[in-house]
């Protein structure tokens, strides 16, 4: 799957269910946990997307609420050792967890702002544009598209477990 097919594919969601963006992070957070022993490919990785529309919500922890920073990948991922599949799964943990943790604390506040998608900041100064699972991953997948080109594109949409986290943050900060 190409990323131009796997930005397709995870933009023909019209038809299913809404729900709001933290629980739709919860049951993704479900899902993920459930395959974390798999290798993580473009496929699965669009069919747990998918599937967090329409599954089970993880109960919020509010141990969570104490996160109050985006998760930094090399704190997670050492590039000279080579890429560790448990770092960059923990890594994608700790931005699913972020985020839901952000949402939780803005339900209520900055959530009800008309204008969010212009861009609020949480009250802990993280930057936000997108609110619903539709627009974060369109976003996330467009800033991986838009950082490429026509040929690049079209080449073989490489994933790990770090794309998930990355096209999360991707999707909460791009406009």
């Amino acid at each position: 799957m190409t990323y131009n097919e796997f930005y397709n594919c995870i933009n023909r969601n019209n038809n299913i269910e809404k729900r709001d963006l933290e629980t739709y992070l919860l049951a993704l957070l479900e899902l993920v946990e459930q395959v974390r022993k798999q290798p993580l490919t473009a496929d699965l990785l669009s069919k747990l997307l998918m599937d967090a529309f329409t599954s089970e919500p993880k109960k919020f922890d509010t141990e969570w609420l104490k996160i109050i920073k985006a998760p930094d990948e090399k704190t997670f991922i050492n590039p000279k050792t080579s890429t560790s599949t448990s770092g960059e799964y923990d890594y994608t943990i700790a931005v699913i967890k972020f985020q839901i943790a952000e949402l939780h604390k803005m339900k209520g506040k900055q959530l009800e702002d008309e204008w969010r998608y212009f861009g609020i900041d949480s009250e802990t100064g993280n930057r936000w544009y997108n609110f619903d699972p539709d627009s974060i991953l369109e976003c996330g997948m467009r800033c991986y598209l838009d950082h490429g080109d026509d040929e690049s594109n079209n080449e073989e949409f490489e994933v790990s477990w770090r794309t998930l986290g990355d096209l999360l943050e991707m999707g909460r900060i791009y406009e």
